[in-house]
C-alpha cells in the first residue's frame, strides 16, 4: 500500500515528539554503571578518632593578620603604623592597610607588638602571642585619658584620678611624677604598667605612699609584679591593692619614675588602673596581703636531685613523692631561717651549718594536701583569707608566688610564705588534737611547726 508523503511528514512529527518522552521517563531509572555501596558490617565507633592526614605547611607559611579596634570597632590609623612579630630569633614586619589589617606569611610562634601607637592611644604590648592555628588577632587600643587637677610635681601637688582608666606619664631624667588615685567604691585594683618589654629600653618603677590625702608616708618602691622578659632590662610594676567600704574616701598616692637604657628623655610610660572585683566583707575588714619576697623564692629546674618533703626524725623517714611512714611529728627544729639567703633551710643544730633550701608546694598538691594551694579557690571558697577571715591571701598565692614555682609545683620557703603557710594550716584545721585532715595520715605537729605540712627539699640521689 503507498503511503502519501504527507502522512510520511506526520509520523516523522510524531517520532520526533514521542522519542525526547521516552528519554525523560529513563532519569529514574537507577543506572547500571553506578555503584551502591553496602551496608556497613559495624557501626562507626563515634568514640574512635578518625585518622586524618597530617596538616600541609604551605611553602610560603600561613597567614598571619592583625588589626586594631577601639571600642569594639575596627580601628583604621591615619599614619603608618607596623605590627611587628617576633620570635626567639627574627622579627617581622608590615604594615597596616587601608582595609585595616596587616598581613603577613610565616611559620610558627610569635609575639606580636605595634611599633607605634596612634596619638592618645595606647594598648598592652605584653599580651599579644600568635601561631600557625590562631593567627588571627584584634589588638585592643585604650585611650589615654586626660588628668585636670594637679601638677604632679610632689607628693602634695599630685595628679589627681577619681577613675579608673589608662593614663601616660611624661617624665623627665631624674625625675618623678606624683598622682592621687580616690577610688569611688569598695573593691580590688590593679596599677600596672604597660611599657613594651620587646623594646627593652626603659624600666619603670612606682613609689607607693600610705595615708591619706593629708597624710602620706612613704611605703616601698616596686619595680616588678608584671610582665617582664627573664634576663630583660624592663620590669613592668604591678600594684595590686584592696578597699572596703569603710575606707571609701581614701587615697592611693604613688610616684612614677623610670630607667632608660638609651638615657633618652623625657620618657613616656603608660600605665593603668583598673577594677578587678568585688571586695566583700561583713563586720571582719579583710586585709589584701601583697607579696613581696616572691622573686627570691624562684625554684630552678634540679636535674638528678630527688625532692623529699620533710620528716620527724632528721632525714631517714620516707616523706616524700607523697609518701608517709606516719613516724609522728614535723620537727620544726630541723629548719631555720637563713638571714643571708632570706630562706629557711634545712639546719644542722650539731654543726651549726645550713643544708638545702626548704621549698613549698604551691602549683601541685602536697602529700598532705590533695589540691594545689593556687587552685584552692577553685570551688568558690574563700579558703585563702586566714585569720578569722581577715587577711586575704588570693593575689599572694594564685599570682605572685604561683609565678615563681618550677616545673615540679614548689618554689623556695621566703619567711613571709612560712607565715601563710602556718596562718592556712590553722585556718584549715589540719592539726587539731589528733583530729586534723594531715594528722589522719598519721603525722603530727606542735602549733608553731604546722606550716611544714607543704614543705620539702631536694637532696642528690643515692647510687
Amino acid at each position: 500500500m503507498k503511503i502519501g508523503i504527507s502522512k510520511i511528514f506526520m509520523i516523522i512529527l510524531l517520532l520526533a515528539f514521542i522519542t525526547p518522552l521516552f528519554a525523560c521517563s529513563e532519569i529514574d531509572e537507577p543506572d547500571d554503571d553506578i555503584i551502591i555501596p553496602d551496608k556497613p558490617d559495624e557501626p562507626v565507633n563515634p568514640d574512635k578518632p578518625v585518622e586524618q592526614d597530617k596538616p600541609v605547611i604551605p611553602e610560603d607559611g600561613y597567614e598571619f593578620v592583625v588589626s586594631l579596634v577601639y571600642n569594639k570597632k575596627t580601628y583604621i590609623p591615619k599614619d603608618e603604623i607596623n605590627v611587628i612579630w617576633r620570635d626567639e630569633y627574627s622579627q617581622y614586619k608590615a604594615k597596616i592597610g587601608e582595609d585595616g589589617f596587616a598581613r603577613i606569611k610565616l611559620d610558627g610562634e610569635f609575639n606580636v607588638y605595634l611599633d607605634k601607637t596612634p596619638d592618645d592611644y595606647t594598648y598592652n604590648p605584653n599580651i599579644y602571642v600568635v601561631d600557625n592555628e590562631n593567627s588571627v588577632i584584634q589588638i585592643e587600643l585604650l585611650k589615654i585619658s586626660k588628668i585636670s587637677k594637679g601638677s604632679g610635681t610632689d607628693i602634695w601637688k599630685s595628679y589627681e584620678m577619681s577613675t579608673t582608666g589608662t593614663y601616660r606619664a611624661k617624665i623627665a631624667k631624674g625625675k618623678t611624677v606624683f598622682y592621687e588615685y580616690r577610688p569611688e567604691k569598695s573593691g580590688v585594683y590593679i596599677i600596672e604598667s604597660l611599657v613594651n618589654i620587646y623594646e627593652d629600653t626603659l624600666n619603670p618603677k612606682v613609689d607607693i605612699y600610705e595615708g591619706t590625702f593629708a597624710y602620706k608616708n612613704f611605703y616601698e618602691t616596686k619595680d616588678d609584679g608584671g610582665e617582664y622578659l627573664k634576663g630583660g632590662f624592663t620590669k613592668n610594676f604591678r600594684w595590686v591593692v584592696s578597699l572596703s567600704d569603710q575606707r571609701i574616701g581614701n587615697v592611693y598616692s604613688f610616684g612614677i619614675h623610670v630607667d632608660s637604657k638609651t638615657n633618652i628623655y623625657p620618657a613616656y610610660v603608660d600605665f593603668r588602673i583598673i577594677y578587678v572585683e568585688d571586695f566583700y566583707e561583713t563586720d571582719i575588714v579583710s586585709k589584701f596581703i601583697e607579696a613581696k619576697e616572691h622573686e627570691i623564692a624562684k625554684a630552678p629546674e634540679f636535674d638528678k636531685l630527688e625532692y623529699r618533703f620533710v620528716n620527724s626524725d632528721g632525714g631517714t623517714g620516707s616523706y616524700y613523692n607523697g609518701v608517709t611512714n606516719g613516724t609522728g611529728l614535723l620537727d620544726g627544729e630541723n629548719y631555720k631561717y637563713n638571714p643571708d639567703t632570706k630562706l629557711w633551710h634545712v639546719y644542722d643544730k650539731a654543726t651549726n651549718t645550713f643544708g638545702p633550701i626548704l621549698c613549698a608546694y604551691i602549683t601541685a598538691p602536697c602529700a598532705y594536701y590533695e589540691e594545689s594551694l593556687n587552685n584552692i579557690e577553685s570551688h568558690g571558697n574563700k579558703n585563702l583569707t586566714v585569720s578569722n577571715s581577715t587577711e586575704n591571701y588570693k593575689q599572694f598565692i594564685e599570682i605572685s608566688y604561683a609565678s615563681v614555682c618550677n616545673s615540679d609545683g614548689v618554689c623556695y620557703v621566703t619567711d613571709e610564705l612560712m607565715i601563710f603557710l602556718q596562718k592556712f594550716s590553722v585556718s584549715q584545721r589540719l592539726f587539731k588534737d589528733g583530729n586534723g585532715f594531715v594528722e589522719t595520715t598519721g603525722v603530727y605537729a606542735v602549733e608553731e611547726d604546722q606550716w611544714l605540712f607543704a614543705c620539702g627539699y631536694y637532696e642528690k640521689i643515692s647510687d
